[in-house]
């Protein structure tokens, strides 16, 4: 989304159509975030909450350089956490020595 929005931002008028996405972004990413809050504490078996709260951050760090920067930096800080994100968006790990191809049988 970034990319695209920084190729608009070259004209004025896409400078305004792209300030105005990354608004709506980050006002609908805060929004799934705080109504994700009370969700995850009435339904705590039915997981509503959580995906709604990740959606949300998603949705923020995209549109947002600061909530970019909080995110990764909570995600570098917890590294269990940020292996499980780079599994989900399908990136290897960079650790080679860890992969089956280098175990001897």
């Amino acid at each position: 989304m970034n990319e695209t929005l920084n190729n608009m931002s070259k004209t004025p008028l896409g400078s305004v159509i792209a300030t105005v996405l990354r608004m709506i972004g980050i006002a609908l990413g805060l929004a799934l975030m705080v109504i994700s809050i009370p969700l995850a504490l009435i339904t705590p078996f039915i997981p509503i909450g959580l995906p709604l709260f990740i959606l949300g951050a998603i949705m923020l760090a995209g549109s947002s350089a600061r909530g970019h920067r909080i995110i990764t930096g909570f995600l570098k800080r917890h590294p269990g956490i940020w292996q499980r994100v780079k599994s989900v968006f399908g990136e290897k790990d960079d650790d080679p020595d860890d992969g089956p191809s280098t175990r001897q049988a």
